[in-house]
């Protein structure tokens, strides 16, 4: 995991490219939780580390193949991933761990803080990497599914299942008559 030193970064800032294999990318995710995709490619990641009085200013970009698996026919597919991303990183100063635990201000729920002395960069470029998995992945936008009754993929081929018209939750509209 790659990991700078405050310290490190003149005053003139700091341009970086670095790159992590997928074990290394698998080991440090199964550290966090559950996951449910994994890297086909490496993270080729790059940053502008820029130092504005104790602030550190991060622009950078990720890019990556990972493997998903679509929500309709469970299949496994490749999806690239390409994202550029801007992170401001606080002082730790007002932040003190002696105030044990209180509630975050919605303002405060949306900043990011350095410990003052390193920069996990590693940890920043897979967080973007998580935003950009999409909700509901699909292998494709047209993608059918698998029958509810047979469980046959229906991007392959139709079954031959009888399918019940389901009735909507507004079927019950159609019913209704209305006096003109």
């Amino acid at each position: 995991m790659f990991v700078l030193r405050i310290d490190e970064i003149p005053d003139e800032g700091l341009d970086l490219k670095w790159e992590e294999d997928p074990e290394s990318m698998a080991a440090y995710l199964k550290t966090l939780s559950r996951i449910d995709f994994s890297f086909e490619s490496s993270l080729c990641s790059m940053a502008k580390i820029k130092k504005a009085g104790k602030t550190i200013l991060i622009k950078g970009g990720v890019r990556t193949v990972l493997r998903l698996q679509c929500v309709r026919c469970l299949k496994e597919f490749s999806h690239p991933l390409s994202s550029n991303f801007d992170v401001t990183l606080l002082p730790p100063e007002g932040v003190s761990a002696k105030e044990g635990e209180r509630e975050l201000s919605e303002e405060e729920m949306e900043l990011s803080y350095h410990d003052g002395e390193e920069i996990h960069l590693s940890e920043i470029a897979c967080e973007q990497v998580f935003l950009e998995i999409p909700y509901q992945p699909l292998c494709q936008v047209e993608c059918k599914g698998l029958c509810e009754v047979c469980g046959t993929d229906l991007n392959l081929s139709a079954c031959r299942c009888v399918q019940e018209e389901s009735e909507g939750s507004f079927s019950v509209l159609q019913k209704l008559k209305l006096d003109q």
